[in-house]
């Protein structure tokens, strides 16, 4: 049986983990399999899907992109039956999660060779993150585990200098590198790497992050859902997920992280939100009453 070589890609929230996946995808040269837990926010060009099943994509390229609706291990299986053969698959470990605690599960399935550890990191938010009681141990144990760090948003140049200073003094002997917008060479998916004897000895303890899923009951008042994300309180991490905007609900998704957000345009998608903070994020009640006020009104909906 070949062996597949696998990368493990972690990061926190918001780091940009799934725009690096996404950029491998659209300019990939390999069949590459790609594992999310975040499956809907894999924003493929309607021109490069192939076919799509269940919540497998197939591109014209070659390449693959499943949805976790299993475990990891049912994921691999599926990816290493797939005719042609992939010649490498990708695992995107949520943002909360510990990249290595990720890669050991994976190498549990036979047929699998573990690749550099790959971790995305947020330039501009690195510094404040690794000073906040509640974030710090996850993104510090994060960049503990990683063979390569891909600095992201490089172009925040005010907060690179610092950024790259947190991460030598926790994680000397990582390659960094530098980027803007998740581009990156697949070369940095094979970066050959040291035998790994030094892994865990100092891992971080893990904290719960609560999450919340909202979805809402019409679209969003454009200006209404911008006053409710820039007024977010600093304990929630991340939003993200599908909605519609303004009377015509157009479907759009929505990305938050670290104060910043973004609205895509999108086709069709069923609306849903999840929002994920730290022990400190208001309770389900609280938000639920924040988003239901950046809806529009029904009266002012073009209902079909």
């Amino acid at each position: 049986m070949n062996v597949i070589p696998l990368t493990v890609i972690g990061g926190f929230l918001g780091a940009g983990k799934t725009t690096l996946v996404n950029q491998l995808l659209h300019t990939a040269t390999r069949r590459y399999g790609v594992l999310v837990n975040d499956f809907g926010a894999i924003a493929i060009d309607a021109a490069l899907i192939a076919a799509r099943d269940g919540d497998t994509i197939a591109l014209t390229n070659g390449c693959v992109c499943c949805g976790m609706s299993g475990d990891l291990g049912d994921g691999l299986l599926r990816l290493a039956a797939r005719q042609p053969e992939i010649d490498h698959v990708i695992v995107e470990a949520s943002g909360v999660s510990d990249p290595w605690r990720v890669a050991e599960l994976a190498l549990v399935e036979p047929g699998f060779s573990l690749e550099p550890i790959v971790v995305v990191a947020d330039a501009a938010a690195l510094e404040s993150q690794l000073r906040d009681r509640w974030v710090a141990d996850t993104v510090r144990g994060q960049l503990l585990t990683a063979e390569v760090i891909v600095l992201n948003k490089a172009d925040r140049a005010e907060f690179l200098q610092g950024a790259r200073a947190a991460i030598r003094t926790i994680r000397p002997d990582a390659k960094l590198i530098q980027t803007q917008h998740g581009i990156i060479s697949d070369w940095v998916l094979r970066f050959a790497v040291s035998p790994r004897s030094w892994f865990h000895a100092d891992a971080a303890p893990e904290h719960a992050f609560p999450t919340w899923h909202f979805v809402p009951a019409g679209p969003f008042d454009r200006d209404r859902l911008r006053a409710l994300l820039s007024t977010l309180p600093a304990s929630i991490l991340r939003v993200k997920g599908f909605c519609t905007l303004g009377p015509e609900a157009a479907p759009h998704l929505l990305q938050f992280a670290s104060g910043q957000w973004a609205l895509s345009p999108v086709t069709a998608m069923a609306p849903g939100l999840v929002v994920i903070g730290t022990p400190a994020m208001p309770d389900g009640t609280e938000l639920a009453a924040r988003f239901g006020d950046a809806e529009v009104p029904r009266s002012a909906v073009n209902l079909p």
